[in-house]
């Protein structure tokens, strides 16, 4: 008899146990997690391109710089770009104003005028060539490029001249490589000999896109891996993302001596998106079956 009651006892204890540190705290728990993601809901903002372009006009000095950075991310996206002129004005005056602001703000706004692809913001651009901050102007030169604003083209040689820095060079090089204008041929073909290997490598592919087979020794080494290991700088992912670029090029310029790296990509390369395109251009383009 006096068992069973101590047993009782002890199933008693048990149960307050389970109660108090195991079944109430995890009540707490869901509770509070719930009204969490209540709260998350019931609180949660989209911002619009013209929500993000008010805050960088009328925000203060730390919001508008993140601002302009939301905006430009945003405006990669062709469905979010605003269709109004009203937006595209007001876009150019805060751009042009921003000359005055944190230069952060000016290079993020350069970026996002340049994502929309519309030439419209061409000639505000045009002004920020000649900002005193590299990176504005570095983002200006980029943003003109993704747009293909062709007035543009005699500005960007003007970048790539020696006496400017590898940054410049190399972003005029993308952005002439980006103008569908042949007129360029010839400074790109100067820029195979850059001392910087960027600057040739993109200068290639710059003249890939334009049909020209001048770079097209450059591209074959950019199709091998072990043209890489004497370039410490380049890690492993630039390297895959060059590589796949390459390829890509190698299919502007159709050429025996390519053949050779994209059969050894094709079949040896240890990363799938390599393998796969190498593949793909080598049957649609070469007639070689993997």
């Amino acid at each position: 008899m006096q068992n069973e009651i101590q047993k009782k006892k002890n199933e008693g204890k048990v149960y307050t146990l389970y109660y108090a540190f195991f079944l109430i705290p995890l009540m707490i728990t869901i509770v509070g997690v719930m009204f969490f993601f209540v709260f998350k809901v019931l609180t949660y903002e989209t911002s619009s391109p013209t929500d993000y372009l008010t805050n960088v006009q009328y925000g203060a000095a730390s919001k508008r710089w993140q601002s302009a950075y939301e905006l430009s991310k945003l405006l990669a996206n062709p469905k979010l770009v605003p269709l109004e002129n009203s937006f595209h004005k007001r876009m150019i005056a805060v751009y042009e104003h921003s000359i005055h602001d944190d230069p952060n703000v000016r290079m993020y706004l350069a970026l996002a005028m340049g994502r929309t692809k519309n030439t419209i913001y061409g000639e505000a651009l045009l002004q920020g060539l000649t900002d005193k901050d590299k990176a504005s102007r570095v983002a200006a030169i980029k943003a003109l490029g993704s747009m293909a604003y062709k007035p543009a083209i005699n500005n960007l040689i003007d970048f790539t001249s020696n006496d400017k820095s590898v940054e410049e060079r190399l972003s005029a090089t993308i952005s002439m490589g980006n103008m569908n204008d042949k007129s360029v041929i010839p400074v790109l073909v100067r820029l195979l000999e850059d001392e910087e290997p960027n600057v040739r490598w993109d200068s290639a592919i710059a003249l890939a896109k334009l049909g020209n087979y001048a770079g097209s020794d450059i591209i074959d080494n950019l199709l091998n891996r072990n043209y890489y290991d004497q370039f410490k700088e380049v890690d492993a992912e630039e390297e895959i993302q060059a590589i796949l670029i390459a390829i890509q090029a190698s299919n502007k310029i159709p050429s025996q001596k390519f053949i050779k790296n994209l059969l050894i990509l094709a079949t040896l390369d240890h990363n799938m998106k390599i393998r796969d395109k190498a593949i793909k251009i080598l049957d649609q383009t070469y007639n070689r079956k993997i």
